[in-house]
């Protein structure tokens, strides 16, 4: 995500937007040139890399689904109003625009929202054998705030036999 404006340790600056959207735009064109089958993209919808993925979806014409830890407004409070209206509307956009499913109660107490939410995307995605499975991962390298953030998406997807590109977030 967009880091807070009162984050303390920054993460992702809004002022890397514009070229963390070039690169996400230079994988995902890497991705049609070397694809055997159509894209299909899958993202969560938090304010930061999953809304920039989704916007360059559109813009490249792959198809794309939104998956949300929650029901909108309650995901819309809590992984996007903080980093302002522009990303508030971007986010109402899309989900105008974009297939999009809220995660159903949870069987698993395990595990908390994004955790269950990370494997429900991944499973999806690994639905039609995975074959062309890439996850796309725009990561700083770190522990993250929690479980259920991106580097348990990178080891559950390793685990699973899916390539992994990252996103160096530090390097950009």
């Amino acid at each position: 995500m967009i880091d807070a404006p009162d984050r303390s340790v920054p993460r992702f600056p809004a002022n890397k937007e514009d070229t963390v959207r070039q690169e996400i735009k230079l994988r995902l064109l890497h991705q049609k040139l070397i694809a055997t089958a159509p894209l299909q993209g899958i993202a969560s919808g938090a304010c930061g890399g999953d809304m920039l993925f989704h916007e360059l979806c559109i813009e490249l014409g792959i198809p794309s689904e939104i998956y949300l830890a929650s029901a909108a407004e309650e995901f819309m409070q809590g992984s996007v109003s903080f980093a302002g209206k522009n990303w508030e509307d971007r986010f109402d956009a899309l989900l105008k625009q974009l297939p999009y499913h809220e995660l159903p109660p949870a069987t698993d107490t395990t595990m908390n929202k994004y955790e269950l939410t990370n494997e429900w995307m991944l499973e999806t995605a690994l639905s039609d054998g995975g074959a062309n499975l890439t996850l796309m991962a725009l990561w700083d390298g770190g522990g993250g705030d929690g479980k259920g953030g991106t580097k348990d998406m990178i080891n559950m997807a390793k685990e699973k036999g899916a390539a992994v590109e990252v996103i160096d977030i530090k390097q950009l």
